[in-house]
């Protein structure tokens, strides 16, 4: 008898967190896989600017930098649209995002991934896993973040010191 009434107990819990329709998540993925996508080779600037809703809160990755706005969005944008080459985000595992206070899917996007790359400047190769998230407003990117070491990868990518020989002959 405890058996059963445990099975019920989890079967009615189970259809429970069942009943979340998945259609608004699946419509803004598939706006976040367009913003990605803009950086990647070729990019298109014209695009991204497209996608971003001009309240963007956005969560930079660049050390000390922390939450900006729409100006400072798209002054980041060309920094790595114009600064890299060859760039692809792989391995992609994008994964529905929830209400911080009630815990249930609520249509925001998250992504892990590794982007990889050249700096145009340097020709040096880069190749970083990272994490964004992004809700949607009006079709737009209205909230997003960053999580990736971008000071690490902008110090890899550096030209190489030049060494002066100082022997003495």
């Amino acid at each position: 008898m405890k058996e059963l009434l445990l099975l019920c107990i989890v079967v009615s819990a189970m259809s429970c967190q069942n009943n979340y329709d998945l259609s608004l998540y699946e419509a803004n993925q598939k706006i976040a896989e367009e913003f990605i996508s803009t950086y990647e080779s070729p990019v298109n600037y014209e695009l991204f600017e497209s996608l971003v809703h001009e309240d963007i809160e956005h969560q930079s990755p660049m050390y000390g930098v922390g939450k900006v706005g729409y100006t400072e969005v798209l002054a980041q944008a060309d920094f790595y649209m114009n600064g890299f080459e060859n760039v692809t985000f792989t391995e992609a595992t994008w994964l529905p995002g929830v209400d911080e206070t009630t815990l249930s899917p609520d249509g925001s996007v998250r992504v892990y991934g590794i982007w990889s790359g050249n700096n145009s400047a340097t020709g040096k190769p880069f190749s970083l896993d990272a994490y964004h998230y992004f809700n949607v407003k009006e079709g737009k990117i209205i909230a997003s973040g960053d999580y990736f070491d971008a000071t690490g990868m902008v110090m890899a990518i550096q030209p190489d010191p030049v060494v002066e020989d100082v022997s003495v002959e």
